[in-house]
């Protein structure tokens, strides 16, 4: 493994290359659980399988902001440029969550990102948040900004969000009441027609943290509408919730009661999930 650091080469990373391959490197990025931890995870499983991957930091670690606000799409940036100063020749970004977002918005931005996958995604960018004693709060700013500038955001209807009461009141960490109906302006709305490779969307029935299906129906319009030239499929989960990671684990079966009611549905689709993974990165991402 090989650690970067955003004082050094402007971004908090962890690679993990496949002994000398080269042809091909992904960006693992993941959401508002902030750190690395997650990431690595991902990166780890495609490394297992003989696929370089590279997990990124946006915030909660040494170097980045402590909260989910105005992070700098710079960090991309510069794991791109990094990472083609080490030799590799195609890159890629795997986006999980609220890194689905900045996956699909960095490669509408970096034409050297040339095969996208967007897990449980949105089709626009949201508004920041950051910590407030147990729970998190809108920032009123953006999740994201490039050069000093923030990048246009639809705003949270909630303005104080009781994230334990929602969790006591529904029996599971279901936040979807909070990510609908937002008014959604067109420079909100992420440019994904600008994207120049090959797109996987990943969305799940079960999604309680927000409407990842309907955001997936809606790229794939969009997409269509601007007669997008590059492979694209989106894949819709009939048991998964947000939660699309090729692992569980018992926060997820604690905090979701799809992870409760269907574990061997869930475990079936997570191998699924694995398949459909590793057949894009090879044989779809030429």
């Amino acid at each position: 493994m090989i650690r970067t650091t955003v004082e050094k080469e402007g971004f908090s990373g962890i690679l993990m290359p496949y002994e000398d391959k080269k042809d091909k490197v992904m960006i693992v990025i993941t959401g508002s659980n902030g750190g690395i931890r997650l990431a690595k995870q991902c990166a780890a499983f495609y490394s297992r399988y003989k696929m370089p991957a590279l997990a990124v930091a946006l915030f909660g670690t040494k170097g980045t902001p402590e909260a989910l606000d105005r992070i700098p799409l710079e960090y991309i940036e510069n794991a791109i440029e990094w990472l083609r100063k080490l030799g590799y020749r195609k890159i890629g970004i795997d986006g999980i969550s609220k890194g689905s977002e900045l996956a699909l918005l960095s490669a509408s931005m970096f034409s050297e990102l040339s095969c996208v996958i967007a897990r449980a995604p949105s089709y626009y960018v949201s508004e920041g948040l950051v910590s407030s004693g147990k729970s998190r709060q809108p920032s009123g700013t953006s999740c994201w900004s490039y050069r000093g500038n923030e990048i246009p955001f639809a705003r949270y209807n909630y303005r104080n969000f009781n994230i334990p009461g929602m969790i006591l009141r529904e029996k599971e960490f279901r936040l979807i009441a909070i990510n609908e109906e937002k008014n959604i302006k067109d420079e909100d709305l992420i440019p994904v027609e600008n994207i120049k490779g090959p797109l996987l969307l990943l969305s799940g029935r079960n999604d309680v943290i927000w409407p990842s299906y309907e955001n997936g129906l809606f790229l794939e319009r969009r997409l269509n509408e601007f007669s997008f030239s590059y492979p694209m499929r989106h894949i819709v989960f009939q048991y998964l919730g947000h939660e699309i990671l090729t692992q569980s684990s018992l926060f997820y079966q604690l905090a979701f009661k799809d992870e409760r009611r269907y574990p061997a549905e869930c475990r079936t689709e997570r191998q699924k999930l694995a398949y459909e993974l590793l057949n894009w990165v090879r044989n779809i991402w030429k």
